[in-house]
């Protein structure tokens, strides 16, 4: 490897942001569980889903707020990420269907939100 290889490796390690590690999401019957903490179906007031622009492209994240308040956000490279909109889909009646709210998402401009929980009705 050259001298100048090795320069724009370390400069890229000084310029890339580090990032914090994603928490791991999974879903069953009783809720979803987002890191150590557990959101059950039925405390779910709002998921919105949205694509936030970053530098190399566009990162499809999720608003998750709970009954109490909290606000729980996981994106695609959370571990878990299909398998929790899948769940979504499955265990909350009345929620857009993971699919749908994939291809519009994707589809929205940056900054965009799609509504997944409760679901708007058209006007």
């Amino acid at each position: 490897m050259g001298v100048i290889s090795r320069y724009f490796e370390r400069l890229a390690a000084i310029v890339r942001p580090r990032r914090a590690a994603l928490p791991a999401i999974s879903a069953d019957a009783e809720g979803l569980r987002i890191g150590g903490e557990t959101v059950a179906w039925n405390d779910l007031r709002r998921l919105d889903a949205y694509k936030r622009d970053t530098y190399v492209g566009d990162l499809l994240c999720l608003a998750i707020l709970d009954s109490s308040g909290r606000v729980f956000e996981i994106n695609e490279e959370s571990p878990g990420w299909k398998e929790a909109g899948d769940a979504i889909d499955r265990f909350l009646p009345g929620s857009l269907p993971h699919a749908e709210w994939t291809l519009q998402l994707i589809a929205a401009n940056p900054g965009e939100s799609v509504a997944i929980y409760p679901v708007s009705q058209p006007r």
